[in-house]
């Protein structure tokens, strides 16, 4: 009974994961686990260290299409949870000015299925904070990198997304008692506001087997606030109850939370063939705030004021979450040099759970999370005189898995219930990168 009224409360809000935020970002980077801040040697460099696009000496054009396919759920059922896919693409285009290397760079994450969604659940709703609360959305980010000294450069750039706020008016007369007798004219006012949010990190080739970068990720929390608004008469065509009535609702609530996110790492060459990096990211998620809507009502109905009673607004729990480390390991074998060369890559992850167990009201559901991680790729050394540069296909395929976490609530009467929260996602990509 109590997964059935889980699976209720669930069942009419379908979500999905942003491999950008939760899974990374092109081939490579996500084949080793995310560990790049040190080691990145793409155009995701705008994602994961725009500093390292200074140690460019070719322009790159990167292309490639990568999914997630989150399987999450309760006491054994799982949540209606869309997969989420889209194309990634990047381009970097390196220079010299006064002598010093200076690289710009656009990186860009877009679904096939939505560019942007958002949706406000009610307080009680589950939800997986990893794959729930933040679903698909347009990632695009343009960012340049600047060379200071040989092996040292730093790099900045910005990240946007859409921000919308509305109202909507509806005047003229509200049928009563009969709503269908309602003659109501419709006005909508719609702002879209731009969110910029900031990336930059700094790199250092420290010697030819040693590397070390650092980087800062802005974090963001898109608000929606939308207002509807009901001016008239209440009454019929013929008989006016109430004259210059008035209704104002007002919602506003958050939507695609991210944390801000400060990542330092290394990267050694163990031999010519192996290279392993090691990430150390601090994520903040403890200035999370409830998702849910806040709703304020004001009505006027004249004489029938003191006849309407309106709720005060609900108190929503706070979530308290917690800030956490996350580890990431990444190790890439290359083949000899040649006509073609052979590469090898893997990549572990470890992301503790941000919420605590869920004993009240809300249910913001997250787990430990392992992450392990695949790929491989080919490059090829050029084509006769067409394409003179090393170009490569690579892809990957990552599993992670959601340690069982029980939860159980403070009240027996509770309409969800104790519940053990569970599941897994799996990924896969692949990219084609070209230099010129």
């Amino acid at each position: 009974m109590k997964a059935a009224a889980l699976l209720l409360l669930v069942a009419a809000a379908p979500a999905s994961a942003n491999p950008a935020d939760v899974i990374g970002l092109g081939a490579r980077a996500i084949a080793m686990g995310g560990a790049q801040v040190a080691t990145v040697d793409d155009s995701t460099a705008g994602y994961y260290n725009p500093a390292r696009l200074a140690s460019f000496d070719d322009i790159h054009i990167d292309v490639g299409y990568q999914m997630a396919v989150p399987r999450v759920g309760a006491n054994g059922e799982l949540f209606p949870i869309d997969r989420s896919q889209g194309l990634a693409a990047g381009i970097a285009v390196p220079g010299r000015v006064l002598g010093k290397r200076l690289a710009i760079g656009a990186t860009v994450f877009v679904p096939d299925q939505q560019v942007t969604r958002t949706r406000t659940l009610p307080a009680e709703r589950p939800r997986f904070l990893t794959y729930d609360n933040r679903p698909q959305r347009l990632l695009m980010a343009a960012t340049a990198g600047f060379e200071i000294l040989p092996g040292l450069q730093i790099g900045g750039g910005v990240a946007y997304m859409a921000s919308t706020n509305g109202t909507v008016e509806l005047q003229g007369l509200v049928g009563f008692p009969n709503a269908e007798l309602s003659d109501l004219d419709l006005s909508i006012d719609v702002d879209v506001q731009t969110i910029r949010y900031p990336h930059a990190g700094i790199a250092w080739q420290a010697s030819p087997k040693l590397s070390f970068g650092a980087s800062y990720r802005g974090g963001f929390r898109l608000v929606i606030d939308q207002t509807v608004k009901v001016r008239g008469d209440l009454g019929t065509p013929d008989i006016v109850v109430v004259e210059n009535g008035r209704l104002d609702l007002r919602s506003v609530s958050q939507d695609l939370f991210q944390p801000m996110q400060i990542t330092v790492g290394g990267a050694y060459q163990v031999t010519p063939c192996l290279l392993v990096a090691l990430d150390i990211a601090y994520q903040r998620w403890s200035v999370y705030d409830n998702p849910t809507a806040r709703i304020e009502i004001e009505l006027d109905v004249g004489q029938f004021n003191d006849l309407v009673m309106i709720p005060p607004p609900r108190q929503l729990e706070i979530p308290d979450l917690r800030d956490i480390v996350v580890p990431r390991l990444g190790v890439e074998w290359q083949g000899a040099p040649g006509p073609r060369k052979w590469i090898a890559r893997g990549g572990y992850v470890f992301e503790a759970a941000v919420a605590p167990e869920q004993k009240g009201e809300s249910n913001f559901i997250d787990n430990h999370k392992h992450t392990l991680s695949l790929g491989g790729g080919i490059e090829w050394r050029g084509i006769g005189d067409v394409i003179q540069k090393p170009f490569s296909l690579d892809g990957f395929v990552s599993f992670t898995y959601l340690q069982p976490r029980d939860h159980h609530k403070l009240s027996p009467v509770d309409p969800v219930g104790d519940y053990t929260a569970s599941g897994h996602a799996i990924a896969a990509g692949v990219m084609t990168r070209w230099r010129f």
